[in-house]
Order: C-alpha cells, then structure tokens, then sequence
C-alpha cells in the first residue's frame, strides 16, 4: 500500500505526531492468518477457507476467469482428531506406512466480522461466539501416511462436511501434503 506523505509544518510549526502504519481496514495483509490445506483444515486447498477478492488484470478490471486470492483473518481456530494404526504387510512396515481416519473443523474470522452486519442493519448483534460457530467449517478422511526424510508425507481422501460460499474445497477429494517433521 503506498504511505500518504504528511505536509511538512511551517517555520515555527510543531510536526503533528506519526500517524500509525496501519491500512484503513484493519490488518495488513502479511500480519493475517490463514486457513486451509493438508497442515491445518483437510479438504479445503492451502489458505482456501475465508474471504476471498479477485485479482486484478493488466486493465484493472478483473474477469470471469480472473483467480480470486484469500483475504484471511484475525481470529483462527482449529481442531483436529486423528486415528492411526501401522499398515499391515512387511512392505508397508518397512516404508513406515500408517493408514488414518482423521475429522478436523475449523474457522477463521474477522475481528469485525464476529459481530456481523445485523447491528449495521438495525438488528441485535450475534454474540461474538454465536457468530464464531456459525462459521466453523468441517472435514472427515481417511489416508496413509510416509515417514520421509523432508517430513511426513500424506494422500488422504476428504469429504467436506461444511462450507461456507467462497470457500476453495479440493476438487475431488483427494489430498497429498507433507509436514515438517517433529522437533
């Protein structure tokens, strides 16, 4: 975003204080969290949960084909359960296979969001934490997972359970990602 110069003061002026670094929205977009993909929320494509804004072109005017990029949030929370169990087979042991049924929900908010727009409109705002629910998001799968040296290689199959519009879910359900491995 390009910083608006403050005019200087005149001879004998004292200069007003610094105005904060801050958009006039909220959050600089570097600062914003993100959800979404096999790290944090199955079933839905990397930073694929929340908000989203097409780009724009070379025009400036974005188009039916234009991708959209996510905005995030400020407010996150995951959660996820997972089963695992060793694959049977002296292939699968020395691979280090796993096979795992997992179920993870998640949501990720705007701090102004939380109170919606029912009080711009008039009407009693939902509680922060009504609002908060009615925007968790839910995945189910199954999968194996790989030791590997770069880390823990997954493919996993996922149904979403939730969404919300705008979300960007994995297409077929089928998921592959890798995760650092354990310190």
């Amino acid at each position: 975003l390009p910083r608006r110069a403050a005019p200087l003061p005149a001879a004998g002026e004292s200069a007003p204080p610094p105005a904060p670094l801050m958009p006039p929205h909220g959050v600089f977009l570097p600062d914003r969290l993100f959800l979404g993909g096999p790290n944090s929320l199955w079933g839905f494509r990397t930073h694929g949960v929340g908000p989203r804004e097409q780009r724009h072109t070379s025009t400036g005017l974005p188009h039916a084909k234009t991708p959209c990029d996510s905005l995030g949030g400020e407010v996150l929370a995951t959660s996820s359960l997972s089963l695992s169990a060793p694959m049977p087979g002296r292939q699968f042991e020395k691979l280090g296979a796993r096979a795992h049924a997992f179920a993870s929900a998640g949501a990720l908010h705007s701090l102004g969001g939380l109170t919606g727009t029912a009080a711009a409109e008039g009407l009693p705002p939902p509680s922060p934490g009504a609002a908060f629910v009615a925007g968790l998001r839910s995945c189910i799968g199954v999968g194996l997972a790989f030791p590997t040296p770069l880390g823990r290689l997954e493919v996993n199959l996922t149904q979403v359970l939730r969404r919300m519009p705008g979300d960007s879910v994995v297409r077929n359900g089928l998921q592959v990602g890798i995760s650092p491995p354990a310190a």
